[in-house]
């Protein structure tokens, strides 16, 4: 039996979108079936969601990039995460995370679920956690089952990917906190919650003594699992040691698992990574997980960058790109400081998408090819409006430029204009 013939609800999905998805991607019909039914794409998209359009990713498909959203217990507004999530989705994301801590967290989750056109993940842990945060108590006093039940529930409402960080174990959480072993131990919130679990529990990971359930739960609904790299290196001088890969080898057998039950997975990628290990990192990553489509954040090439954290973000996106990552999850200026704006989000969207322009504009991606040679043309021929429809973000042309008249040049030049110079002459 294939694959997708394992899944209904992503053959639903397919059914309905493939010609359409396939132009989209500038692919064939039989080249995204292909990709689909080996793992190397997955398609993004719970039948329950209202008003979606669904989203593919993988190769060779278009790098897709995410924004994350929610509130925080400093800052609990509603009203001004469903405004991040207008500028995000004007600002070219393709997809956005509730990262939601602080709140209603459900009716929080149902608002966005209600008002995204495009893919919503969600981290299940986070929710599960909160009530007992919220109560005073121990965020790793949950039972297994409320866990399970989490999952269900955000499904039921329509959640198209989630965050499970199934490949923590005991001996890889060990690892990570073992002293001058590391020097940001566990940076991910989620592989926290669940290194205290395993602790006060004396037992293994939920996730993954669950993980048949799970992936019952996640077929019924199309459910992608982003495998979360709770062992992510926190510092650059973390990447690459023994908890994180032990952690990936764990997901590389999850992943066959999971395909063999018809569920679409792909795997969170590193963190913090020097430049000059990038490559090797997103080459091993794909390696170990059987070509699944890898999300990544950043990966930071520095850590002396706060306020400017999606520079250093983008930088290693870009050279990430090109080695084979496939989706990109947003830094903004406030990553390391505080919750983002809705400034923040723009800025930490386009500049995600400049990294991937980057990626493939170097991997000659047609569709990057396309959009360099429309602005060089349009730069050429001093066609304004030409460049603002070439530009990643048009309303930066607009704010900068005033005037959009056709053959006007720059307020840097003006009548040193060198095209104008030569051209007149």
């Amino acid at each position: 039996m294939s694959f997708i013939s394992k899944n209904s609800a992503l053959g639903a999905l397919i059914q309905n979108n493939l010609n359409r998805l396939a132009a989209d991607e500038q692919l064939s019909p039989d080249r995204m079936l292909n990709g689909l039914e080996n793992g190397e794409m997955v398609l993004l998209g719970n039948p329950l969601h209202p008003n979606l359009r669904p989203v593919p990713v993988g190769q060779p498909g278009r790098v897709k990039v995410n924004a994350n959203l929610g509130t925080s217990p400093g800052n609990n507004n509603l009203e001004s995460e469903l405004c991040k999530l207008k500028t995000a989705l004007l600002s070219g994301a393709d997809t956005v995370m509730d990262l939601s801590i602080a709140g209603n967290l459900n009716e929080i989750r149902k608002q966005i679920i209600s008002t995204c056109p495009c893919p919503l993940g969600t981290v299940p842990i986070y929710a599960v956690a909160q009530r007992y945060i919220e109560q005073g108590e121990d965020p790793a006093g949950f039972q297994p089952e409320e866990l399970l039940e989490e999952i269900r529930l955000q499904a039921e409402q329509g959640v198209d990917f989630m965050t499970l960080h199934c490949g923590i174990t005991r001996a890889n959480a060990a690892m990570a906190e073992e002293k001058n072993r590391r020097c940001m131990g566990i940076v991910s919130r989620g592989g926290s919650i669940l290194a205290r679990w395993m602790k006060r529990n004396n037992q293994g990971n939920p996730l993954l003594s669950h993980f048949e359930e799970i992936l019952e739960i996640c077929r019924a609904y199309n459910v992608t699992i982003s495998m979360g790299d709770g062992m992510r290196p926190g510092a650059g001088a973390d990447a690459g040691d023994a908890a994180q890969w032990d952690e990936m080898l764990v997901i590389s057998g999850l992943i066959s698992r999971a395909r063999q039950a018809g569920v679409q997975c792909m795997v969170e990628g590193p963190g913090h990574v020097p430049l000059h290990l990038v490559p090797s990192q997103i080459h091993t990553a794909k390696t170990l997980t059987h070509g699944a489509p890898l999300y990544v954040l950043g990966p930071l090439t520095i850590d002396s960058s706060p306020g400017y954290d999606h520079i250093a973000g983008a930088i290693g996106a870009a050279l990430a790109v090109q080695a084979g990552a496939d989706f990109l999850c947003y830094l903004t200026p406030a990553e390391h400081l505080g919750l983002p704006g809705v400034e923040d989000v723009r800025q930490g969207v386009i500049a995600s998408r400049i990294a991937a322009q980057a990626g493939e504009t170097a991997l000659r991606r047609p569709w990057a090819l396309h959009r360099e040679k429309a602005m060089n043309q349009a730069r050429s021929a001093l066609d304004w409006q030409g460049m603002k429809k070439a530009a990643l973000d048009p309303a930066a042309v607009c704010e900068r430029k005033q005037n959009l008249d056709a053959d006007s040049p720059c307020d840097m030049c003006g009548g040193f204009c060198a095209l104008k110079m030569t051209r007149d002459f």
